[in-house]
């Protein structure tokens, strides 16, 4: 299902909150991004659904051919929800199905990617695809070709982080080499912190990452994106009325593609807001 009409990212209905053990999955250890460690976005405490929505956008258009080196298929299979009861779409191919680059990229560095999708890869990580800033291609069973914009930015930020820490070992193995940058000390102590998450996640959902309901990037060049990422709503012990974990990727564009930045202190621990009002709508 692809976002056309502007809508909001607020829940209209409080959402009901149900108690669960809480678990920070790294936000890089993410968005899963969410996962386990500490270091990407999490599964807080108790979450819940809600109804929430996302605007449109416009710039100018371009237009590349998909590309898919994955076997499974083409086309979708079905339509799902997420956690938080946000339309995810099920591709033939685990690894996703590219969408035609026939979209414009937004004027606007935090407008909402053209035909922006979500798809849930390999039975778990739920993946932001696009028709305007990618990805374009699939190798070594990785989605990836993301435009050197500021929402290629921020789809290749959390995709890499959700495909790393919650796809099968040998596709986070191939992102864990080719997409990622930093200090190798911390990469490797994520990796080994946060990966137990898919299989806890596969068995017990309420566990797993969902969609983003908020996306800002708070700096860009052609070289280098900090983006914020939402995700909730969520309630945590010591805040019942609920927020949203918000979590800062960095990204730095190396060999011809956007790579996600990780050190000991980044991806950073994520913080709990009441509200994201100045952050884009990434959900429909």
């Amino acid at each position: 299902m692809l976002m056309n009409a502007p809508r909001s990212v607020f829940p209209t209905t409080a959402p009901k909150p149900t108690s669960r053990k809480g678990v920070w999955l790294s936000v890089i250890a993410i968005i899963v991004v969410l996962a386990i460690a500490g270091v990407l976005v999490v599964v807080l405490n108790h979450s819940t659904t809600n109804p929430a929505t996302a605007p449109a956008t416009t710039t100018a258009p371009t237009t590349a051919p998909p590309t898919s080196t994955a076997t499974g298929g083409s086309g979708f299979t079905g339509t799902t929800v997420d956690k938080f009861n946000k339309p995810v779409q099920l591709p033939a191919n685990p690894a996703g199905e590219i969408l035609p680059q026939t979209g414009r990229t937004p004027a606007d560095e935090n407008g909402v990617p053209a035909g922006l999708m979500w798809q849930k890869l390999y039975d778990l990580p739920i993946v932001p695809f696009s028709t305007s800033d990618g990805p374009t291609e699939v190798k070594d069973g990785v989605a990836q070709g993301w435009a050197r914009t500021p929402q290629g930015a921020a789809l290749a930020g959390v995709s890499i982080l959700a495909l790393w820490l919650s796809a099968p070992d040998d596709v986070a193995a191939t992102v864990q080499r080719t997409l990622l940058s930093g200090e190798t000390a911390a990469i490797e102590q994520v990796a080994k912190t946060s990966r137990p998450v898919r299989k806890v996640a596969l068995t017990n959902p309420d566990l797993a990452a969902g969609t983003m309901q908020g996306v800002s990037v708070t700096n860009y060049s052609s070289t280098f994106a900090s983006v914020e990422i939402a995700s909730g709503p969520v309630y945590p012990d010591d805040n019942p009325s609920g927020g949203y974990s918000v979590s800062t990727l960095a990204m730095t564009w190396s060999d011809g593609t956007w790579k996600l930045i990780v050190t000991p202190t980044s991806p950073g621990r994520p913080e709990i807001r009441f509200a994201i009002a100045g952050m884009s709508p990434w959900t429909d």
